[in-house]
């Protein structure tokens, strides 16, 4: 039975009560912060491909109250989001795809929002738990049917044993509640396991742990800045996006490419300057080509330095596509001007992942989700 939550005190201080808007309509749902200035939602909160894509405007409140007026609220400075958790657009999200190698429906109906400030050392943040199996869940959400008053509902829940969703059947869910938390534990010992998709299933943590684990270690360039981080304009900056709907990063030193990528690609979200290719005038003689190839099957890059593991990939892996030098680095250090560029493997989705920032590579290692392969090459800093 669900009962009236404290919104004054944590954990229901840090649920966030969202409300977007497209055009002249505005919809409510829930949140949670789950880091400094991270907050989990549904995507479906605030994309709608009915209503023409992301919403027009991204309200977050905190410790929110229906009864108090003129609350603060606080505006995405950006948003990572799946736009295929309905693909014939109904409104009706299906539970999963019943495949457990691929994701679908409710599965997909999880979104992440940076923000610019750092609210959680206000309102405090959950936890992430993402190998929970079952257990008793707690809910927390604004729903509509208690007046948008923050509302607790507990019960038994379980993972599906093939699809990534929580069945939710058990727990009262109401419209509003979507994109709240399903979490364990109570007290200041809370973790989110899911967030809520429909009245029957919440969206998993468990598949997103790797793009949920390196977005929010970058999300704190967001912090104290009125606006996402300034586009570099440097010839020898390279730009960071990440790609909602494979899971994955993308990188390109072309300016060209990534305006296009920023105009047309609802689901590659753009996340700065991530380093700085080589300066051929600084140490030409330890200059390295890097190249980049891409995979037909799965939709993504992979970039080496390597000559042998670029001729394997092209001689051995029918899928990958060979598309050239996509900038330099060095081959060793140089000193007073380089900066280590790490490489990770993720076994679950067979791609890459490239951090120069040494507090990323760490609390990607911290997590563990992620296989270190150690120093791909050197690049200069952003």
């Amino acid at each position: 039975m669900s009962t009236e939550a404290n919104d004054d005190s944590f954990p229901g201080q840090a649920v966030a009560y969202i409300v977007s808007t497209w055009g002249r309509q505005s919809y409510v749902s829930s949140g949670v912060l789950v880091g400094r200035n991270d907050v989990l939602t549904a995507s479906h909160a605030i994309y709608a491909a009915e209503l023409g894509g992301l919403a027009d405007e991204i309200k977050v409140y905190f410790s929110y109250d229906p009864d108090e007026s003129n609350p603060t609220y606080y505006t995405p400075a950006n948003q990572s989001y799946y736009d295929d958790f309905d693909p014939d657009n109904d409104g009706l999200i299906y539970s999963g795809d019943n495949r457990a190698f691929s994701l679908g429906g409710a599965e997909r109906d999880i979104a992440l929002l940076s923000l610019n400030e750092a609210v959680g050392d206000t309102y405090g943040w959950f936890g992430i738990n993402y190998s929970f199996t079952s257990g008793t869940v707690g809910v927390l959400g604004f729903p509509g049917a208690y007046n948008n008053n923050l509302t607790y509902d507990s019960a038994f829940a379980s993972k599906d044993l093939i699809d990534n969703y929580v069945d939710t059947r058990n727990l009262e869910i109401n419209s509003g509640n979507s994109g709240g938390p399903i979490f364990t534990g109570s007290g200041d010992n809370v973790s989110v396991v899911g967030v809520v998709s429909t009245s029957a299933a919440a969206a998993s943590v468990t598949a997103h742990e790797a793009w949920l684990t390196s977005t929010m270690a970058s999300n704190d360039s967001y912090i104290e800045t009125a606006n996402p981080p300034v586009i570099d304009a440097s010839a020898n900056a390279i730009f960071r996006f990440f790609n909602t709907l494979t899971g994955t990063h993308f990188y390109t030193g072309d300016t060209t490419e990534r305006d296009t990528i920023i105009a047309a690609a609802s689901s590659m979200s753009y996340e700065g300057v991530a380093f700085a290719a080589a300066d051929a005038a600084t140490n030409p003689s330890s200059l390295i080509n890097v190249y980049r190839l891409y995979n037909t099957s799965t939709g993504t890059h992979f970039y080496t330095a390597s000559e042998d593991e670029r001729a394997h990939v092209t001689n051995n892996l029918p899928d990958f596509i060979y598309e050239g030098i996509a900038y330099q680095g060095y081959a060793s250090e140089v000193s007073g001007t380089s900066v280590a560029l790490y490489r990770f493997y993720n076994s679950s989705t067979g791609t890459h992942f490239y951090t120069a920032s040494e507090s990323e590579r760490d609390s990607i290692q911290t997590v563990g989700s992620l296989t270190y392969e150690g120093i791909a090459y050197y690049v200069d800093t952003a």
